[in-house]
């Protein structure tokens, strides 16, 4: 929950984007159920499992758009870890992996949503010039393995939401609305009227 906190925080826009495609997730949810029973009704627990599903939805998508606005900010992240090197080691200097963690932890207080994306240890023998560009691309893979683990969450939410509803349709009450209204036309039409004449013409069978 901190983490969607600092997302908020860092892009409120990423909230509202990410409602927007929860919306249309959840279109496809609706899609998926009134495919598979074109006649059937929504029932209480229908509309449950939806708002669960919308709520799980909006979630992972406003992960997954602030992420992409994290990738998109890359450039500003290099040239702050570039400026932090340069200011310690020359250019070819290769710069020890405790170096680097410093890096890092300056790094993360001057961006704390770098916290969730890269830790110390895991950068070494990369010189003052190379290792600005490592941390960049470092985050920026790690931010593309997010966003695809966020959208195949979405995916199997959508999935199982879709199959769990499916079970939760009112399947038969519009054909038995229908069935009841046309037998009770047909009731209607062969009974014979009330007040109505039921006597039958006479045959005259008189021989002449």
């Amino acid at each position: 929950m901190g983490y969607l906190i600092n997302i908020i925080q860092f892009s409120f826009s990423s909230l509202i984007w990410g409602i927007l495609i929860a919306l249309l997730c959840m279109a496809l949810f609706v899609f998926i159920i009134k495919g598979w029973w074109k006649n059937a009704l929504f029932t209480i627990w229908s509309y449950l499992i939806g708002a669960i599903l919308f709520l799980l939805l909006s979630f992972q998508c406003t992960m997954i758009v602030g992420s992409l606005k994290i990738i998109n900010t890359c450039d500003e992240y290099e040239a702050y870890f570039a400026s932090v090197v340069n200011s310690v080691y020359d250019g070819w200097e290769e710069v020890s992996t405790e170096s680097a963690d410093i890096v890092i932890k300056k790094a993360i207080a001057e961006y704390p949503l770098l916290e969730y994306y890269i830790s110390g240890g895991e950068f070494s023998g990369f010189n003052a010039k190379q290792l600005p560009a490592a941390m960049a691309d470092e985050l920026r893979s790690f931010m593309r393995a997010y966003i695809t683990r966020r959208l195949l969450w979405c995916l199997g939410f959508v999935i199982v939401a879709g199959v769990a509803g499916i079970m939760t349709l009112n399947k038969y009450n519009r054909s038995t609305r229908t069935y009841g209204t046309n037998n009770s036309e047909r009731i209607s039409t062969s009974r014979p009227r009330v007040g109505g004449s039921t006597h039958r013409p006479r045959i005259n069978t008189h021989r002449r």
